[in-house]
């Protein structure tokens, strides 16, 4: 395995290249202003991963995550897996330290702790999420109850729009997608992946990008025109509340649609809606009130509007996404009984 077992030169070589271009990196993506970065050796990755063994893993997708300790302190750590050309190159990964260094105080998103230069890739120190990434049921099949779904929902979009309006220049994420989603102790979402990230320059309200990102998350208006603005994300978000609402079904619903009739959505949209009602995962209604089902329906149609299911109404920003969040969170508030609390708190995740 490349950059696994090393010599000390490779070590110094792999640390020098890679901490100048992390630094080019830092620079770009933060207007010349960053806050330093904690850098961890080699050694004291290989000892919290046991030299990244299977066991520790608890994730893999374009970067593998693995378990481990690191000076008493349980922590994730993030590889860097496959030699593709555009998803897995070493400039993703420094685009990703970079942006979740300047996303780190925010908390929806996993906090990086530092990083290690010293392999062939770098490898990520981030803060230790104990439910692992998202999942809608937990290890013995209990499912997700549906207050946990919404907040999950609202708290993402919460970290979306503050990535699109904190910074000189709005930064597009391209990767919101439940794998990039990660849940602590108390249920709260963190998102984890900013490796394809895009800034708008300033004054701009869109990009051209000329590599294509593929994916049922990915906005189909993207890979015809290659520029890419707010509604990508905002595209994305809305895939990600038809999985938690559905999951794989609430994807493969949306994939044979688009299959099918293609981008724009046909007109027939409000027939093709009534059909994801029996796609959306029935254990969400178990012991749920009246007040969520309406939750259910408002969650259900903000996700299509996401997504631009019916072409011609006004295009929302995340902002605007997560303000509505908000609002569907405290729809009958008052009469929500305690039962949904029990539910969160009875879930039972470990990694």
């Amino acid at each position: 395995m490349k950059g696994f077992f090393k010599t000390e030169s490779e070590t110094r070589k792999h640390s020098d290249k890679n901490g100048s271009l992390l630094h080019e990196e830092l620079i770009a993506s933060s207007d010349g202003k960053y806050n330093p970065i904690r850098m961890f050796s080699s050694d004291q990755i290989l000892k919290a991963t046991n030299n990244f063994d299977a066991d520790h893993i608890i994730a893999k997708d374009r970067f593998i995550w693995y378990k481990g300790t690191i000076e008493e302190r349980r922590v994730l750590i993030k590889k860097l897996e496959g030699d593709y050309v555009f998803f897995s190159s070493p400039e993703n990964v420094y685009r990703d330290i970079a942006v979740l260094s300047m996303m780190s105080s925010h908390k929806n998103v996993l906090k990086l702790l530092g990083c290690c230069v010293e392999f062939y890739k770098p490898v990520l120190v981030c803060e230790f999420a104990e439910k692992g990434p998202l999942k809608l049921e937990d290890k013995d099949g209990t499912p997700l109850p549906w207050s946990a779904r919404l907040k999950i929902g609202k708290d993402i979009a919460n970290a979306v729009a503050y990535l699109h309006t904190a910074f000189p220049r709005v930064i597009i994420n391209r990767d919101i997608k439940p794998q990039n989603i990660f849940l602590d102790e108390d249920g709260t979402a963190k998102l984890s992946s900013f490796c394809l990230s895009i800034s708008i320059p300033e004054g701009e309200s869109s990009v051209y990008d000329d590599k294509v990102v593929y994916g049922v998350s990915v906005d189909p208006e993207y890979n015809g025109t290659g520029l890419v603005s707010e509604r990508f994300d905002v595209y994305s978000f809305g895939v990600t509340m038809l999985f938690l609402l559905g999951g794989e079904l609430g994807l493969t619903w949306l994939s044979a649609i688009i299959g099918e009739f293609g981008f724009p959505f046909p007109a027939c949209g409000e027939e093709l809606a009534d059909q994801f009602m029996y796609v959306i995962d029935s254990s969400i209604w178990n012991g749920e009130s009246e007040a969520s089902a309406v939750q259910v329906e408002a969650f259900y149609g903000l996700a299509l509007r996401c997504i631009r299911f019916w072409p011609g109404q006004d295009v929302l920003t995340m902002l605007d996404v997560a303000k509505e969040l908000k609002g569907i969170e405290d729809l009958f508030k008052a009469s929500s009984s305690e039962q949904d609390k029990d539910q969160i708190d009875q879930v039972n995740y470990s990694v």
